[in-house]
């Protein structure tokens, strides 16, 4: 790997400063660089582990299908945040889409390389698995914040969290129904039409077919808050 990209791996980064050396430098050794275009896959529901990711740049959404037809959005990963430590830990395929939000630079760690380590280091599996703690953690924090909020603070925060940035335009967009956005935000659709429009009237947000065009982030973000 390129000097100048090595030292770059890891600033910051808790979970890899936490790891003995050994181990860490393994993780700098064979991690390779990645790009991905605005809603791309990294991988999809049911696929075999490729390995450990870490993001650079950008956003990576993770999506799970509890029910024909429904989307649920587990978790958001950003910069220094690491993700696909389920299949590296038990090997079975894919529990969810990862789907990037805008261009996206992510770090990998192949199987492969994992599998081979683990022959003489078969520790890493239980460092790997402190990720899965970090982001178990996280959602239960997240579930009880979102219980706690009211209906317009859940889906302020559902539009900025899921809306990105496209070609086609200057500001974030979210692509949804609104059967499926009111399932998420776990109000009526009725109900959620009357958000959307209080939203509109201030002038936060408009919409179109299938489409949510975020025009005040500051709003919105005051508003999930």
């Amino acid at each position: 790997m390129p000097k100048q990209l090595d030292e770059t791996i890891g600033d910051n980064d808790q979970w890899l400063s936490r790891l003995p050396q050994a181990t860490r430098d393994f993780v700098r050794a064979h991690m390779r660089l990645r790009s991905f275009a605005d809603r791309a896959l990294v991988y999809a529901v049911g696929d075999q582990a490729d390995g450990l990711y870490q993001v650079v740049s950008g956003r990576v959404r993770l999506m799970a299908y509890p029910a024909a037809g429904r989307q649920l959005l587990t978790l958001v990963v950003r910069p220094k945040d690491w993700f696909g430590e389920l299949s590296v830990i038990d090997g079975g395929p894919r529990p969810h889409d990862a789907v990037c939000q805008g261009k996206v630079s992510l770090w990998h760690l192949p199987l492969r390389e994992i599998v081979a380590f683990s022959r003489d280091h078969p520790e890493i599996y239980g460092h790997v698995a402190l990720i899965a703690c970090e982001h178990q953690r996280a959602a239960l924090s997240f579930i009880g914040a979102v219980l706690a909020k009211s209906s317009r603070a859940r889906l302020a925060g559902m539009i900025l969290g899921m809306a990105s940035f496209g070609e086609a335009f200057d500001h974030p967009v979210l692509q949804i129904t609104q059967e499926d956005l009111a399932g998420r935000v776990g109000v009526s659709r009725q109900h959620l039409g009357t958000l959307l429009s209080e939203l509109k009237i201030n002038g936060d947000i408009e919409t179109s077919y299938g489409c949510i065009h975020v025009l005040n982030q500051q709003a919105l973000a005051d508003m999930a808050s």
